[in-house]
């Protein structure tokens, strides 16, 4: 046999384990690979679930995550969102692959634990929580329900455990309902004449995280709002955005050319890069909690946004 390819094959014969594991790929352009596209997509029959009478205290999970290619649950690539029903005077406990957790009250009251910090929140109010440790929640008299979302499917892309509660960059806060409206009354005329406005917005922050001017690493959170009878500039930008509508009587959104209607408190997803404006054709004005992964984007200087 030859020599030189007696040698390839003892050379092949003696590959170690961690050369057997090595691939390689050389598209001609690695920037056209496809993936599945973030859907366009209200979560009507979840939130009728979560208002139901009939229903039971349970997480009720927002999942897209097949219709991404995900083989987890997903609401966003980065993103996942539930509704917590409690019912009255019942608790309801969950463990989240999370380095944080946000929420939003819906409807009812209670207070929510983790290690040794308790918040009491009532209707309207938006809360923060650490990841890490078990959540428990624990509805008042006339029950409870809850939006929340967490940076679990980050995680798992990662393949990475859930921090500490001390550890995570995300901490306990609470933001009551009165005072969300009361600061956004204060910028609001000058919000409005700002004529790159896109919304009049107040982003949340805290203590921990003031310096970069978000509440998580990678979800920044707003109470958007647009007066009666007025469009939001169409616009686009890098972050998906999930949409909490709360005030939306002939509210809809118009996503690169399609027509999406709101729905009270049905979380509405924004494909990330979509051309997308919001109308409210009613007669008070829209109130909606939008989250975005814009924190990883504005870190990264590749926010992309732009107006038409």
């Amino acid at each position: 046999m030859d020599g030189h390819k007696e040698n390839v094959l003892n050379h092949k014969e003696d590959k170690t384990v961690f050369e057997e594991r090595a691939r390689y790929d050389s598209p001609a352009n690695i920037f056209t690979i496809k993936r599945p596209a973030v859907p366009k997509y209200v979560f009507i029959d979840e939130i009728k679930r979560a208002l139901a009478p009939d229903t039971q205290t349970e997480w009720i999970v927002l999942d897209v995550g097949a219709q991404m290619g995900f083989d987890y649950p997903a609401t966003t690539p980065l993103m996942l969102g539930r509704y917590a029903r409690i019912n009255a005077g019942q608790s309801l406990k969950g463990k989240f692959r999370a380095s944080g957790e946000i929420y939003y009250g819906i409807s009812g009251s209670g207070n929510a634990s983790k290690a040794d910090e308790t918040i009491y929140w009532s209707s309207g109010d938006v809360f923060a929580l650490p990841g890490g440790d078990e959540t428990e929640i624990v509805a008042g008299e006339d029950g409870a329900v809850l939006f929340q979302v967490t940076n679990e499917p980050e995680l798992i892309f990662h393949n990475l455990d859930a921090p500490s509660p001390e550890n995570a960059p995300t901490q306990a806060a609470l933001y009551r309902e009165a005072e969300i409206l009361s600061e956004m009354a204060l910028v609001h005329d000058e919000q409005k004449a700002d004529p790159n406005v896109t919304g009049l917005a107040l982003h949340f922050s805290s203590e921990k995280r003031q310096k970069m001017r978000d509440i998580h690493p990678s979800i920044a959170l707003a109470m958007n709002s647009l007066d009666a009878n007025e469009i939001q500039r169409p616009h686009r930008h890098n972050s998906v955005a999930m949409t909490l509508p709360i005030q939306s009587n002939n509210v809809y959104s118009v996503i690169e050319g399609e027509r999406v209607d709101w729905h009270k408190y049905a979380i509405m997803i924004t494909p990330p890069a979509d051309l997308h404006e919001h109308h409210n054709e009613g007669d008070e004005r829209m109130l909606s909690l939008v989250m975005q992964d814009g924190g990883l984007y504005y870190h990264l200087r590749t926010i992309g946004f732009s107006f038409e």
